[in-house]
């Protein structure tokens, strides 16, 4: 029963994301920024998300994140409510998100956020993203 319920909300993100009935081009669009701290490197906690230009109507936000070096890797996704804030708090997303995770020490990374904004139906009515590097650096 366990691993049922954490396949189903596991894949929730996913499924929401390929059910939506429009894509993204023709969303109103939003502006996406963040900033990045040593306690995200390989977090499954997001950071904080400050959005603007969010749609009215947008219940639900869909996150999700790409290494821009490596392209390959799967950072997962995640969902929040729209409680109005403009905000994802850190740590908010529900779903399957991992945070960046530069393989060596000094190195950087950069890793692009997505966020649609979702109506109450699952369609996209909002887009926006940033990037931003990543550089973790050993402190040993």
């Amino acid at each position: 029963m366990k691993i049922t319920l954490f396949l189903l909300l596991s894949t929730l993100p996913l499924l929401i994301f390929c059910t939506c009935t429009n894509d993204h081009k023709n969303a109103a669009q939003m502006t996406v920024d963040f900033e990045w701290e040593q306690i995200d490197k390989g977090s499954q906690e997001n950071p904080e998300i400050r959005l603007t230009g969010v749609p009215e109507g947008a219940k639900r936000f869909l996150v999700s994140m790409v290494d821009l070096n490596l392209k390959g890797f799967d950072h997962g996704s995640g969902y929040a409510d729209n409680d109005g804030s403009g905000i994802i708090a850190r740590g908010a997303l529900k779903g399957n998100y991992n945070g960046p995770d530069p393989p060596f020490p000094d190195m950087k990374h950069s890793y692009e956020i997505s966020v649609m904004a979702l109506d109450d139906k699952g369609n996209v009515i909002g887009f926006g993203k940033n990037a931003k590097v990543f550089l973790f650096y050993d402190t040993k």
